[in-house]
């Protein structure tokens, strides 16, 4: 039987300490459409801002990320049933993948000005998710993809004129379907090009690091 006591708590946020500081592989997960049925960005920054308020410490925090990952994944089980296209399992990686990050947050490495950041590009996530059937994505290999299989994903919508440069991991080089394009790292800089001079507007992701080492390419 799965913990529905835990997950529900956890999910709306009033669980205490004790219950987050615990071992995560031993909750009997949801593996029923987790992500569709326990997904929320108000969770999420519910979550920031209770520590930012003091309500919560970095410790809290840190494990309710790691139990709220894990929730939304079904707790990584090769049982878990989703309805999720590509695309909407790309975004799903990358929110549960953020998670992770913030399932290490240490509030003697962190400043408040990162959390503000963490909560932005969650927002970020959430639009897209909230408006995906507008978004398409162009993918390519990143310069170390031959060591750890690196890539940058573009994720282009047309109908508002909004792109996004994300990181990723999870896509076979080559793979193609009606969600995503494979291009060369040239043809990738070309179109972000292309659409900076259009006028398209960028969601923050890793743009920065995109530049950083894909710009001489």
């Amino acid at each position: 039987m799965n913990n529905n006591e835990l997950i529900r708590k956890i999910c709306d946020l009033t669980c205490v300490k004790k219950e987050v500081l615990i071992n995560q592989t031993t909750v009997k997960y949801d593996v029923d459409n987790p992500f569709a049925k326990y997904y929320s960005l108000s969770t999420i920054k519910g979550a920031i801002e209770k520590y930012l308020s003091k309500e919560w410490d970095d410790q809290t925090l840190a494990h309710w990320a790691c139990l709220y990952c894990w929730i939304l994944s079904g707790g990584f089980k090769d049982k878990v049933k989703e309805n999720l296209n590509s695309f909407e399992q790309f975004i799903k990686n990358c929110i549960t993948w953020e998670l992770d990050g913030l399932s290490f947050f240490d509030s003697e490495g962190e400043e408040q000005g990162e959390l503000q950041e963490w909560v932005e590009l969650f927002e970020n996530y959430d639009h897209i998710w909230q408006t995906r059937k507008d978004w398409k994505a162009v993918y390519t290999e990143g310069p170390y993809a031959k060591e750890n299989g690196d890539q940058y994903v573009l994720l282009i919508n047309e109908k508002t004129k909004e792109y996004m440069i994300a990181g990723s991991d999870y896509l076979d080089n080559g793979y193609e379907d009606g969600y995503f394009k494979f291009v060369s790292p040239k043809e990738h800089l070309a179109i972000v090009k292309r659409l900076k001079n259009e006028g398209y507007s960028i969601l923050k992701c890793v743009e920065d690091y995109y530049y950083e080492e894909m710009g001489n390419k």
